[in-house]
């Protein structure tokens, strides 16, 4: 007897080919909708912005200002209408501010952490508190830009104008946090050397190269996945927001990816106290605002552990520290269904709650 010929939407293998050749364009974001809250910039300097989401003129709340990672783009806080994290912030009555640290340049050799800190951070947050006349502000970090924004809530000088502080899937303790911290040791693994041929910046594909490696399986499937599923109502525009935006890589200014590797993996100089910030040494256990830690049990990228040592600082000590682990992946955890509206709550009510 025959086999019945089994023959894939032609609709799915245009996805596919624009997905493994990385085709997409802007034209693919609009027709999805991606970023749906409407932005109107308040400050740029060259490579990086800020701007305003939503049109909360008269919030009653502390400013919020959202601190995106290095190597990946803002929007996945902004990804789809329902599956947005700024959305349901701005639809609660916050005032959020999100900042675009765009595409670093070849001067920007000597860019490091320090710099994104106290020069670029301190400045959005000036221009923040000037136009909305607020004393202090709250800030909200995903994944390394939690790093920068938990660095300058360390600071004895800086912490003065942050009145919480939000931390999203933010490694705080590489020692030995999963795959990458192995591949990143001391033993075997000169950075210097393997980034020597690199002048101002480190490109994309150089970091990315490894992810795929992260979680094999999930890269052997996801296609598959994408079939089984494909009639199933918003799952191949949720797929195709989430592939459009891991596919959208942002090069590295070269000193601060010396220094995630040196500083943070190799010497783990946070959790130890020895990074400096505007020459002053701050450390992890300086923290003592009130906090939010948002952890991705299934994270492949940044594993729990190197979340968990928030729990080091003075506002776990004094009880101002809220620890939640959620039973998701490092994105997935505030854009899949369900649990994107767990995180939603939390994020909302910690920051218009007094």
């Amino acid at each position: 007897m025959a086999q019945e010929k089994f023959e894939t939407p032609k609709e799915y293998q245009e996805l596919v080919k624009k997905s493994a050749m990385k085709t997409y364009t802007n034209a693919d974001k609009k027709r999805l909708g991606m970023e749906p809250v409407e932005k109107t910039e308040i400050f740029r300097q060259s490579p990086w912005k800020i701007s305003k989401c939503g049109n909360n003129l008269n919030s009653k709340y502390l400013p919020v200002i959202m601190v995106p990672s290095l190597i990946n783009r803002n929007y996945i806080m902004d990804l789809l209408k329902g599956h947005s994290l700024i959305e349901s912030m701005v639809n609660d009555g916050l005032d959020v501010y999100l900042i675009d640290w765009g595409d670093p340049h070849q001067g920007m050799g000597e860019i490091g952490f320090d710099h994104y800190v106290s020069i670029w951070l301190k400045r959005a947050i000036r221009k923040v508190k000037k136009i909305t006349g607020a004393k202090q502000v709250n800030l909200a970090g995903q994944c390394l830009g939690g790093i920068i924004a938990a660095l300058y809530a360390a600071h004895p000088e800086l912490k003065k104008d942050v009145k919480k502080l939000f931390l999203l899937t933010t490694p705080l303790d590489l020692e030995g946090s999963g795959l990458l911290a192995k591949w990143t040791s001391q033993d075997g693994f000169d950075i210097e050397k393997m980034t020597s041929a690199f002048q101002g910046t480190v490109p994309a594909d150089f970091f990315h190269a490894s992810f795929p490696f992260l979680d094999p399986k999930k890269q052997l499937s996801k296609y598959r996945n994408l079939l089984e599923n494909f009639k199933l109502p918003g799952f191949k525009e949720i797929w195709e927001a989430l592939d459009i935006w891991a596919n959208d890589n942002v090069d590295f200014s070269k000193k601060s990816f010396l220094e995630l590797i040196q500083e943070f993996y190799q010497h783990n100089s946070f959790k130890n106290g020895t990074f400096k910030i505007k020459g002053h040494p701050v450390s992890i256990q300086s923290i003592d605002m009130p906090v939010l830690s948002i952890v991705a049990k299934q994270d492949h990228v940044f594993t729990e552990k190197a979340a968990s040592a928030i729990k080091l600082s003075d506002s776990f000590k004094r009880k101002k520290c809220q620890y939640h682990v959620l039973d998701a992946g490092h994105v997935s955890v505030i854009v899949a269904h369900p649990v994107r509206q767990k995180s939603y709550k939390l994020v909302n009510e910690f920051f218009t709650s007094k």
